[in-house]
């Protein structure tokens, strides 16, 4: 029996995801330089023109592949370990951990952002806000978290949630960079530990 044919919305959906996993394929294995309109359509096998039809340029599917990374965290980390329902201080260990974990197992994401996001304060300036953005919503996390940890009592109160969201993130983002400048030679579990125990002696009451 032959298979039930996809509607036209499933063939857009399908054809838009298509293009963002070849654009981060791209950028992980190549470069933002070889991220040309031609090469990502050519490389997710769809028809020319769809990058424009599906994202209205280059810039739009750039932010669509950072909206795609971060969906799909949530997805798979947060949302499905019930984050909403731990304390502030676990939240944040949970963060760390599944954050960390994840970048030994599937590297590419985060390649892809931090390339992102080194291009965009040299040639790649007009996707900067959303880098911004994406770096921002890191920040606000930790921050809600932070909060959340002072009114539960696992964080202590004298504690500075913008700021030590700002700290938090960094060690996040330069693991990350260490990582991926040598993933051989870098103990990234070791790493990963060493931030947890860190954080939670700092935090701790």
């Amino acid at each position: 029996m032959a298979g039930r044919q996809l509607t036209q919305g499933e063939r857009s959906d399908a054809s838009k995801r298509a293009l963002v996993e070849a654009t981060m394929r791209i950028i992980a294995d190549e470069g933002y330089r070889s991220t040309t309109v031609a090469r990502i359509q050519e490389e997710a096998g769809v028809s020319r023109g769809l990058v424009g039809y599906h994202f209205g340029s280059k810039k739009g599917l750039m932010e669509a592949v950072l909206v795609a990374i971060r969906d799909s965290y949530i997805s798979q980390v947060l949302e499905d370990r019930n984050e909403r329902d731990l304390p502030g201080l676990d939240a944040i260990v949970l963060m760390l951990d599944s954050y960390l974990s994840r970048l030994g197992d599937d590297p590419v994401p985060a390649k892809v952002v931090l390339v992102l996001a080194l291009e965009s304060v040299g040639d790649l300036a007009e996707i900067r806000a959303a880098i911004a953005t994406r770096l921002a919503e890191t920040r606000g996390e930790f921050e809600d978290w932070l909060v959340r940890g002072i009114a539960d009592g696992t964080v202590r109160k004298d504690a500075d949630p913008a700021g030590t969201a700002v700290y938090l993130g960094g060690i996040l983002r330069g693991i990350t960079l260490q990582f991926l400048v040598d993933p051989e030679g870098f103990d990234l579990d070791g790493a990963r530990r060493a931030a947890i125990s860190s954080v939670t002696n700092g935090l701790r009451p």
